[in-house]
């Protein structure tokens, strides 16, 4: 089998092994700090926000004065999201066949476009 990296000259090897130890010690960098920002990002959101919240609209307060600006707290509606059970259960509404309700699921399920992006993803092992 035929080395990939014979016909390339040995500075673009070097400048290439360079480029992969600094790609491998930014990602190490960042896992750490993500890593810390999930901690943060729990007590934030599961530890102080719900008791914080539940003050602020307990006591009809909608926006609070502090040195970094306003803190408001607002009611904020989102959608929940599409799954097979969500489709199944709306589309039976309108379609009594559950043959052609399970066909028209599984077509929108499997006919979902498919897009192509190339990521560098570090395997351990």
């Amino acid at each position: 089998m035929m080395n990939p990296f014979e016909k390339i000259p040995e500075s673009e090897i070097q400048f290439f092994k360079e480029r992969v130890q600094r790609w491998l010690n930014v990602d190490n960098q960042i896992a750490e700090l993500q890593a810390q920002i999930k901690e943060l990002k729990k007590v934030k959101n599961t530890e102080l926000e719900p008791e914080i919240t539940k003050f602020m609209t307990t006591n009809n307060v909608k926006d609070l004065n502090t040195g970094n600006g306003k803190l408001r707290c607002a009611e904020i509606k989102t959608k929940k999201g599409i799954n097979k059970d969500h489709i199944r259960e709306n589309l039976s509404q309108f379609i009594k066949d559950s043959n052609k309700v399970d066909d028209a699921i599984n077509h929108i399920w499997n006919d979902r476009q498919i897009v192509i992006k190339h990521k560098l993803k570090k395997v351990k092992g």
